[in-house]
């Protein structure tokens, strides 16, 4: 009985000559890229004649390096010489050769638009891990996804490295696979033989919309080496691990502007229209474009800290995060831990390392809201910083750079402190390189609608009380209202509003009583008596007030608390004077 010669095909899977085939007998074959080579290549990486190929006895061959040719890859190693089997890649140069059967290769029983293959991970990576070109093309892929910004630019990036190293035609990333598998290692690898002789190979890639990622290479089902698996594997792995990263940035996007609506609004600009607002929105422009120190000066509740957010969010430094400390909240003995930070050991109870503020804000902005309460010696290291632009942590004498921008706010005057001693002058001078005035809401005219208005599109979502506008009445009460708290006085009414009232509208019964009650100028013209009204010359300023006083309690029949909100001034202070 006469033995059938042994047949072995090479075929280039990767490469400049993918899709070459050479049938391997028993007698020697040259690889390399002369032109009489019996597979002649085109890899400038290849030498003219590279190595020597004949099969042997059942599915193995015999390779050989020819003369001072560069050894060739096989099972992640340079070899010179040795044997391969079918199933086999070998790496010569960049081009990648896989050794199949000569007979497994024609694919004459390949069903054309049908599933061919499945394969799963874990029989794969029991094969070769990788190949040289393999973790060249996933640190590409990897280097390219990591800077994109959502699943456009995703998809995008694959296709265009799906095409230049895995001769794919098109990727799919709603491709249709299977029911997920409890193992990693049983999720399948499918292939389907297409009517332009390609092949889908469809992977598993759980960020991806369906879970799955198709992609449509050139090559026959069966050039298709396990190498190029491979690679397919793990780039749809990667590009649904970038899909999914993105998805979830996005929804902490979501809940953080959700958040942020509910904390300050949805504004992203100072609202209104009066002189004093107008004036301070061409203020926060420039501020956001400089790197100087602020101090935003102003009444409570009028929106410092709200300003202080605008001018991060238009300037440079948006991306960073924007840190807000209360000096005023925080005890004396803890102030300077918190600004920055303490080492290990500091203290007793220090048993870690402790980033502060100043170092938590990176290259982003620092808001220190109430500076007027920083205590001097606080203010003397805090003057140090801004001057010399670096800090250290309690307990260390290591310097840290100061990276973010410093931004001040108060209520107070700090000129006037400086003059009485209790807050640093050389300080005051230092922070106070532009100062931005916020103007009081009782300045602003018809602002207070357009706050209130904005106020009321913002919080209705979350009252579960569908509700558009006030009712002109109401409106009217809100002109009328002094606003002593400001907008945040506003905010807290409108919340009142919303809970108490059951409307379409926000109508004046809705509004707390201090509110409602107060009288329109007209009226209070009419009520008040003509010796009120009189005021006997000369009068020092403490008899004036007490005039203004006497007046509003005839105004308002008595009602403390409305004659303080006609004057403008707290509650506490109506009753001590």
């Amino acid at each position: 009985m006469v033995k059938s010669q042994p047949s072995i095909r090479l075929v280039v899977t990767s490469g400049q000559d993918a899709g070459a085939q050479l049938d391997v007998g028993g007698q020697f074959k040259l690889v390399g890229r002369a032109r009489d080579a019996h597979l002649s290549l085109s890899d400038p990486s290849v030498s003219r004649r590279h190595f020597h190929i004949h099969a042997m006895a059942g599915e193995l061959a015999y390779v050989q390096v020819c003369g001072d040719a560069a050894p060739i890859v096989h099972a992640n190693r340079k070899i010179t010489a040795g044997e391969v089997k079918v199933g086999d890649s070998i790496l010569v140069g960049k081009t990648l050769l896989l050794v199949t059967e000569a007979s497994a290769a024609n694919g004459s029983d390949v069903r054309r638009g049908k599933e061919v293959a499945t394969t799963t991970i874990g029989t794969l990576l029991t094969g070769v891990a990788a190949d040289v070109v393999g973790v060249a093309a996933i640190f590409a892929l990897n280097q390219s996804l990591s800077a994109a910004t959502d699943a456009a630019q995703v998809e995008a990036i694959l296709s265009s490295w799906a095409r230049n190293y895995a001769e794919c035609s098109r990727i799919d990333v709603h491709a249709e696979g299977r029911a997920q598998f409890e193992s990693a290692d049983e999720m399948p690898i499918l292939e389907t033989a297409m009517p332009d002789g390609g092949t889908a190979i469809v992977a598993p890639a759980r960020g991806a919309p369906t879970g799955w990622l198709a992609f449509h290479t050139m090559l026959a089902s069966h050039a298709v080496s396990d190498g190029l698996r491979r690679l397919l594997v793990l780039a749809a792995a990667l590009a649904g691990a970038q899909l999914a990263h993105l998805s979830t940035l996005q929804i902490v996007r979501d809940d953080r502007d959700a958040l942020r609506r509910l904390a300050i609004g949805s504004a992203h600009r100072f609202l209104g229209t009066s002189p004093a607002a107008e004036e301070l929105v061409r203020l926060i422009a420039r501020l956001a474009a400089s790197e100087a120190t602020a101090l935003l000066n102003g009444e409570t509740g009028v929106g410092k800290t709200f300003v202080a957010r605008l001018i991060h969010e238009a300037g440079p430094r948006k991306d960073e995060p924007l840190r807000v400390i209360n000096c005023a909240a925080i005890p004396e003995a803890l102030i300077e831990r918190e600004l920055f930070g303490h080492a290990r050991g500091a203290f007793t109870g220090a048993t870690a390392d402790q980033v502060g503020v100043f170092e938590a804000a990176e290259g982003g902005t620092v808001l220190l809201d109430e500076v007027g309460e920083l205590p001097l010696a606080s203010q003397a290291k805090l003057l140090r910083v801004l001057e010399d632009k670096q800090f250290e942590r309690l307990g260390s004498t290591r310097s840290i750079p100061l990276r973010a921008r410093v931004l001040v706010a108060t209520n107070r005057d700090l000129d006037e402190m400086a003059a009485a001693g209790t807050f640093r002058r050389d300080l005051f001078f230092r922070i106070s390189v532009i100062k931005a005035i916020i103007p009081p809401l009782r300045e602003r005219g018809d602002d207070v609608v357009v706050l209130a208005k904005k106020l009321l599109s913002d919080l209705a979502s979350s009252s579960g009380r569908r509700v558009h506008d006030f009712s002109p009445e109401a409106l009217d009460a809100i002109r009328r209202y002094p606003w002593p708290g400001n907008v945040r006085e506003l905010r807290n009414v409108i919340e009142h509003a919303l809970v108490m009232g059951d409307g379409p509208t926000i109508a004046t019964s809705d509004l707390p009583e201090a509110i409602r009650g107060l009288p329109r100028a007209a009226d209070v013209k009419a009520s008040v008596s003509p010796s009120a009204m009189v005021v006997e010359l000369p009068m020092n300023e403490e008899s004036l007030q007490t005039k203004n006083r006497e007046a509003a309690l005839v105004v308002t029949g008595g009602n403390k608390v409305r004659a303080a909100a006609l004057l403008g001034i707290g509650r506490t202070t109506f009753y001590r004077k």
